[in-house]
């Protein structure tokens, strides 16, 4: 049986690619506040991951590196789901 991917919440500055879609994650941000998806790949120039929810809600106002996209995840993150994301800089905010 295929496991089904993992709901992972985006926000940030700046362009990703998640799941072969370019999106501007700044617009998404300043009107929604994050967006879900599905976890099928995800690209972009810096990700940081966030442990607590509270945290992510907070994070832009703590780190203004740019561009750079937030992730955070209800449920955790394994090696398999972590071979899904690509980028020159990934960052565990501990």
């Amino acid at each position: 049986m295929k496991k089904a991917n993992k709901i992972v919440l985006l926000k940030g500055n700046g362009p990703v690619s998640i799941n072969s879609e370019l999106l501007e994650l700044y617009p998404v941000t300043t009107s929604h506040g994050a967006i879900g998806f599905p976890l099928k790949s995800l690209r972009a120039d810096k990700i940081y991951f966030v442990d607590t929810l509270e945290e992510f809600w907070e994070i832009e106002k703590r780190i203004k590196d740019k561009p750079c996209c937030f992730i955070y995840s209800y449920e955790n993150l394994e090696d398999e789901d972590l071979e899904k994301i690509h980028s020159s800089k990934i960052l565990n905010l501990k």
